[in-house]
């Protein structure tokens, strides 16, 4: 597989993109493509964010990647980067291991720890095909970017899966 392919999905905060993203990459699995890479989730207190972990997409890795209690040198917002350098190795170790890498999310937060950035360097200078979820304001010149708004989004994951099934075969 030599393909060169970029997706990237965006949107407004709440929209749903980390939903139509993992429906992707397990439409994708479903298919048989070796697949790996992370995603990170919010949690939740009574109601209140108090901070987001990162997970490998096969849910075998997972720590917090910032949290509002915690206390580090790198905070963005009220979150301070809490991420251990074990588990980015462990991840990286994963990614060079399969055909596509799938992000969740390419933002301030996970650009704002080194060692997290030089993987999505990595992944999007060297790994064939890349299916990533973008903050809302940053954006790449190469690929195809869909926006998830909450007219398409019940849709927009079969429409996103088409779109990378039809440019790699």
């Amino acid at each position: 597989m030599q393909t060169r392919l970029r997706v990237y999905i965006t949107g407004e905060p709440g929209v749903g993109k980390t939903t139509i993203f993992l429906k992707v990459i397990d439409k994708l699995k479903s298919q048989g493509y070796s697949i790996s890479g992370f995603y990170c989730p919010e949690v939740r207190e009574k109601g209140q964010r108090i901070g987001f972990k990162i997970k490998s997409l096969d849910n075998e890795v997972e720590d917090w990647l910032a949290s509002i209690y915690a206390k580090s040198s790198i905070k963005i917002g009220k979150y301070y980067i809490t991420i251990n350098e074990d588990i980015i190795n462990k991840i990286k170790e994963k990614i060079s291991k399969s055909e596509i890498i799938g992000i969740d999310e390419i933002g301030p937060m996970e650009l704002s720890v080194p060692k997290l950035k030089e993987i999505i360097d990595y992944v999007l200078n060297e790994k064939p095909i890349v299916v990533a979820v973008v903050h809302r304001k940053i954006s790449f010149k190469d690929g195809k970017t869909f926006v998830v708004t909450y007219e398409n989004r019940n849709r927009l994951d079969n429409e996103i899966f088409n779109y990378i099934i039809s440019s790699i075969q």
